[in-house]
């Protein structure tokens, strides 16, 4: 099982003339798509009772709902996703559940992805998470983002806090917006052991890992409806095929595949096949690319 930790969320979508609510977070759409793929995912959550109304949905997808907690004191993370007509959003913070705690993070399961989308996860709690895992993949995106006093968010690295994070997780996913490209380059050159996934929208992927540098284009294959949550989604599947020792490769290639599939359906609610991962596949490796 994956455990995945990070906050819900209640999504504001606007694409056009048209806005509509739906959950979001890493753990909704991990568990939604992995679900479907036959993998079990273990949401660990919090959110305010505003949240209660979608947690049906993933009693109805065979997904446990006991690791969301549901919190008086607090309103569920929200934002507002407006997308632009050349494919980019614009991301606004409408509000925030509290920070997570030791206590919350107690008996998780051996491999567990950290994919915080609010800063609500801290290098200290990530420490502690460390100590309890066995594998643990992290994206980076809830780790840099800042928002201004109207919510909107920009990105913001640290160099040491990226350094904290690679020396504490075995799996890093980086957008390419997050990081200049040289300073990253540098900064994972010190860390051969570890696998660092840069994701580059519609350009693809690429993985490094020890000396090895492997890129995948994922653009054309799918005509594209929602990108949002596709990172994510790839960042926990590639987490837990590490922790099952899958070929690294064939993992990277299987879980952009899945994060391709799952650009086809908006929001959380697409759905997605084995035969249909399995064609992305074979398009993908034909756009395989090492060094």
């Amino acid at each position: 099982m994956l455990g995945v930790v990070g906050h819900v969320a209640i999504d504001i979508i606007r694409k056009g003339s048209r806005s509509w609510k739906s959950p979001g977070g890493a753990p909704t759409y991990c568990s939604f798509y992995l679900r479907q793929m036959g993998f079990d995912v273990l949401p660990i959550s919090m959110a305010g009772r505003d949240f209660s109304e979608y947690l049906t949905q993933y009693v109805e997808r065979g997904i446990p709902t006991h690791r969301i907690k549901i919190l008086n004191g607090c309103g569920t993370t929200s934002y507002e996703i407006t997308y632009l007509s050349n494919d980019r959003r614009v991301l606004r913070l409408l509000s925030r559940c509290r920070d997570f705690m030791q206590e919350d993070l107690n008996d998780l399961p051996s491999v567990v992805a950290v994919n915080p989308i609010a800063r609500e996860v801290s290098i200290e709690v990530l420490n502690y998470i460390r100590r309890q895992v066995r594998v643990l993949g992290v994206d980076l995106q809830g780790f840099t983002r800042v928002f201004d006093k109207d919510g909107y968010v920009s990105t913001a690295v640290k160099v040491d806090d990226l350094i904290k994070v690679l020396e504490i997780a075995d799996l890093l996913k980086i957008s390419v917006d997050d990081a200049d490209a040289q300073v990253l380059n540098s900064i994972i050159e010190r860390f051969p052991n570890k696998v660092v996934l840069i994701t580059m929208g519609s350009r693809g992927s690429i993985m490094i890992y020890g000396n090895r540098r492997v890129q995948v284009v994922t653009g054309g294959i799918v005509d594209a409806k929602d990108p949002t949550g596709a990172g994510d989604v790839l960042t926990c599947l590639m987490t837990y095929l590490v922790g099952r020792g899958e070929d690294l490769v064939w993992s990277f290639v299987y879980s952009n595949a899945v994060a391709v599939a799952k650009t086809l359906g908006e929001g959380p609610y697409g759905s997605i096949s084995r035969d249909l991962v399995e064609s992305i596949v074979n398009k993908l490796y034909s756009r395989l690319a090492t060094a």
